[in-house]
């Protein structure tokens, strides 16, 4: 890892700047000349703006640092894959994305690398977006109010959850798993290594909004450490998504479609609610060894029930018959990115049951009874916490009976 100082105070951290951009050459101008006034030394800095099919190439203004342009096709608002785009190619050991519309502070670039300095590798962090109104501004006087402070007409409202919730998590040091919401993409900095281990930004996701959010659940579940840096300041010209004025049923429209392309992803029960069967289970089992169907039938029934889960029998070819009709039942081994998404990971190593929800289980505590089950939430396993004290056989584990199958369902279910 390059350090943001190198011990002789020394600045180091070569900085990569990706700028997305659609068919606004003015505001483009504007952060990429307060880009050019960053107290960061320009000669480490390397800024792509990556166009996002803009009707013409737009053309840069002369700037004092390396500055490059790409373009991808007009395939409607991929905001996602245009920062992709830009990250294949900068330079950089810190990845810094800045909204085309967003115009940093001369200090923006020198606190994000500070604070990379202070939290090493696995960081996401997140600056402070300030809204005003540069309507009719020109060029010299949004220079001169970024650098010295926007007038008070000008200025418009932050968003308070906004605020609030850096207040409430000590700006992100205390975040928890629903914090992911903290995180917005036109203020967004981390560390190439954690960019490339979680694959970047979803390019499938199109449309207004939504892409930073799960970005940012992915890194969480990837062990990164989340950091609100307040004194990296930008400007966003005009106001917050939720205050703009328009058709507020459009807008719910746009909220909602967000949501549910959300809902397919993030697999918190705040995001996709429940009782509905997802590609991307909550809970990712693997069920190790080969076992009568009997068995199987019974221990794979016991862990999907009421439970968003999925269960891969890693030992099989096929999905045996009993299980066909089950989308949740798969065969062979679990692919990284559904691992990868999952919030918990299960390993089952006989034929067992529970006695009560799996996801009750998996909510508990981390478990290992050696050569039986083992229960990881995700995040603890990529902190290097997955290292678990052995345990016995809890409780709410029971080994299958050697009974019948209708002796046993007609006992397990006796009560419904």
């Amino acid at each position: 890892m390059s350090e943001a100082l190198d011990g002789r105070g020394t600045v180091s951290l070569r900085i990569g700047v990706v700028v997305p951009h659609y068919d606004d050459e003015r505001r483009l101008r504007w952060v990429l000349n307060a880009l050019g006034a960053q107290s960061y030394p320009l000669d480490l800095m390397h800024v792509v703006v990556a166009d996002d099919g803009s009707p013409g190439l737009p053309v840069l203004p002369e700037v004092p640092f390396r500055c490059d342009l790409v373009q991808q096709e007009d395939l409607g608002f991929r905001a996602a894959a245009a920062r992709n785009l830009g990250a294949a190619v900068v330079a950089g050991d810190l990845l810094v994305f800045l909204d085309g519309d967003t115009i940093p502070h001369p200090g923006y670039l020198a606190a994000m690398a500070h604070a990379f300095e202070d939290v090493g590798p696995g960081m996401l962090a997140v600056g402070r977006r300030e809204h005003a109104d540069f309507t009719g501004c020109a060029d010299v006087e949004i220079e001169r109010w970024v650098r010295d402070g926007v007038p008070e007409a000008r200025a418009l409202p932050a968003p308070a959850w906004l605020r609030e919730g850096y207040i409430r998590t000590s700006n992100l040091r205390e975040a928890g798993e629903e914090d992911f919401r903290l995180v917005i993409s036109a203020v967004l900095a981390m560390d190439r290594t954690l960019f490339e281990r979680v694959g970047g930004f979803d390019p499938s996701l199109t449309g207004y909004g939504g892409e930073d959010w799960e970005l940012a659940w992915r890194c969480w579940l990837l062990g990164a450490k989340l950091r609100h840096v307040p004194d990296a300041v930008a400007w966003h010209d005009g106001p917050d998504a939720a205050d703009r004025e328009g058709d507020r049923s459009a807008s719910r429209a746009v909220k909602d479609a967000e949501t549910l392309a959300l809902a397919a992803r993030i697999t918190l029960p705040s995001a996709r609610g429940r009782g509905l069967v997802w590609a991307q289970p909550d809970i990712a089992v693997s069920v190790h060894g080969r076992h009568t169907d009997a068995q199987l039938f019974l221990m794979v029934m016991s862990l999907l029930c009421g439970s968003d889960a999925g269960v891969w029998l890693t030992e099989y070819g096929a999905v045996p018959v009993v299980f066909t009709a089950d989308p949740r039942v798969h065969a062979g081994a679990i692919s990284s990115r559904v691992r990868h998404r999952a919030r918990f990971q299960v390993d089952v190593s006989v034929p067992l049951r529970l006695d009560g929800l799996l996801v009750t289980a998996c909510k508990t505590s981390d478990i290992d009874v050696p050569g039986v089950l083992r229960i990881q939430r995700t995040r603890h396993i990529w902190l290097g916490e997955a290292d678990l004290e052995p345990s016995t056989l809890p409780a709410w584990v029971q080994e299958l009976e050697n009974e019948g199958l209708e002796q046993l369902l007609g006992r397990w279910n006796a009560d419904d």
